[in-house]
């Protein structure tokens, strides 16, 4: 890695192959950030895709010899140089993340500290494992389902389309590919390319020979490139973070019989009913749904419907969204969306809405009609609401996390809730940190990157739903002794109290 202070230029490579390359002088694409940092990076060759192609199946077979306690350990080990914080790799991303990304430097720390944590305390992974399939051993051996045994087996290369307003969910990704054993293919998100590659770099640190490390390709393309739709061409499934021209996108290059995992375009919203609860409490409780990630994360809380003093609560939460703040200040923002939250603001206080706002934040206090489209930024579009029963309207299919407080509300109503489209219900000020066994819009997000295998029990273990019959003479005279067809021996005996031919 190379960097040039004076530019304010930084070096990056691309992993092909579980192996670093950086790009030639003259050969090197660019990205720009609002901060003025630039970074250069290599652009994949035919020759390199080539190469990942010709290495899927032994690195495939390599992966597969590993059993989940192999592919933890491994993980852990990386978690613990991750965690110190004194890799190479690490400390690159700790000095540039913020001037990527645009957040403050301490809230995507945050994420680092997160996925270091999922890594380092192994249950976090066997533990999904077991709440996706029924079994954290589905990898390693045949699991009993009734009267079959299935086993989970990967896909073969795994294109994953990575998201860059979330560092988190850009590593999570990474690690979903490999606890499922695929090839991986990353596409890094030009938001931000740098966490995703820190996080793979640091597996190369721990062991360049790894069968994980060997199985990632991390690479930067622009949306369209050729070399990247070969890629999705050659996809066996595809995991794919973004909007919904990202989607469209993935879903239109890759082959027909290729799964994807689609997180596309969703909204969040919050249900606070002030009876009998801390406003204080709720309102710093909420202000964290709405504040990490300044809002561009899909549970990143949008609207708020407020049961009670909607008014006086507004204005404690003012007083919480300025102590996050100066927590973590709002980031680097595109002129573009400031001059919206602006504009949004001044056409509310136009149409007589009332609105309170500081520098890194603000808040709507509003009706049902929306006269305008979110502006995100942190904006809090508080809602009055006296039956809860009404709020399932307000719901849709791109309705992904709702927060409620206190906990007994979701408990209450989440039946009528869930039925409207709501995909996650939650404790207001978790939104971003879902507990284990969650279910991702809707599905469960490693599904689509396995196949499961089922092997029949022989047909001589009948099980409880099929009677026996008196013998296997019997059953061979009923299909093969040239008679013509009809009800099969064992369905003629189902009427037989004991199952057996009299």
């Amino acid at each position: 890695m190379s960097e040039d202070a004076a530019q304010r230029v930084l070096d990056l490579p691309m992993i092909v192959a579980g192996r670093e390359v950086f790009a030639e002088a003259d050969a090197a694409q660019t990205l720009d950030y609002t901060s003025g940092l630039q970074i250069r990076m290599p652009a994949l060759t035919s020759d390199q895709l080539e190469a990942v192609l010709d290495s899927k199946q032994e690195v495939g077979r390599r992966l597969q010899r590993l059993d989940t306690d192999e592919i933890t350990w491994f993980l852990g080990a990386v978690s613990d140089v991750w965690l110190s914080r004194t890799s190479p790799s690490r400390k690159i991303a700790d000095e540039h993340a913020g001037l990527i990304t645009g957040y403050p430097a301490a809230m995507v720390m945050e994420d680092y500290s997160t996925v270091g944590y999922f890594m380092n305390q192994r249950f976090h992974s066997t533990d999904q494992i077991a709440a996706e399939f029924g079994d954290a051993r589905i990898f390693d051996e045949w699991v009993n389902r009734d009267m079959s045994k299935v086993r989970a087996y990967p896909r073969g290369l795994a294109v994953h389309y990575l998201v860059g307003n979330l560092p988190l969910a850009a590593m999570y990704s990474l690690l979903r590919g490999i606890l499922t054993r695929n090839v991986t293919f990353a596409k890094l998100p030009g938001r931000d390319p740098l966490s995703a590659l820190a996080l793979a770099r640091t597996m190369i640190e721990v062991d360049p020979d790894h069968p994980v490390t060997q199985s990632l390709s991390l690479c930067y393309w622009p949306q369209g490139d050729e070399m990247g739709n070969r890629v999705l061409r050659a996809a066996d499934a595809a995991c794919v973070w973004g909007g919904e021209a990202a989607v469209n996108h993935v879903r239109h290059h890759v082959p027909v019989d290729a799964p994807v995992a689609a997180f596309g375009p969703k909204w969040s919203l919050a249900a606070v009913d002030l009876d009998g609860i801390d406003p204080i409490e709720a309102a710093d409780r909420l202000a964290e749904d709405v504040c990490f990630y300044d809002q561009e994360a899909c549970f990143s809380t949008q609207r708020v419907f407020v049961r009670g003093d909607a008014v006086a609560f507004a204005e404690t939460l003012a007083g919480s969204l300025e102590r996050f703040a100066g927590r973590y200040p709002l980031g680097f923002q595109q002129p573009d969306a400031l001059a919206h939250r602006s504009a949004t603001l001044l056409e509310c206080e136009f149409l007589g809405l009332g609105t309170l706002r500081g520098d890194d934040w603000s808040i709507i206090i509003a009706g049902d009609d929306r006269p305008f489209v979110h502006p995100l930024t942190r904006t809090v579009l508080l809602e009055p609401i006296t039956d809860w029963g009404e709020l399932a309207q307000h719901l849709d299919s791109r309705t992904q996390t709702l927060s409620v407080f206190p906990p007994s509300l979701g408990e209450q109503w989440r039946n009528d809730w869930a039925a409207a489209g709501a995909d996650r219900i939650a404790d207001l000020g978790w939104a971003r940190l879902p507990r284990s066994g969650w279910t991702h819009d809707g599905g469960y997000g490693m599904h689509p990157l396995v196949r499961l295998v089922t092997a029949d029990r022989p047909r001589v273990q009948y099980g409880p739903h099929y009677p026996r019959p008196a013998s296997l003479e019997g059953w061979q005279r009923e299909y093969f002794a040239g008679r013509d067809w009809h009800a099969p021996l064992w369905f003629q005996l189902a009427g037989s109290p004991s199952g057996m031919a009299s």
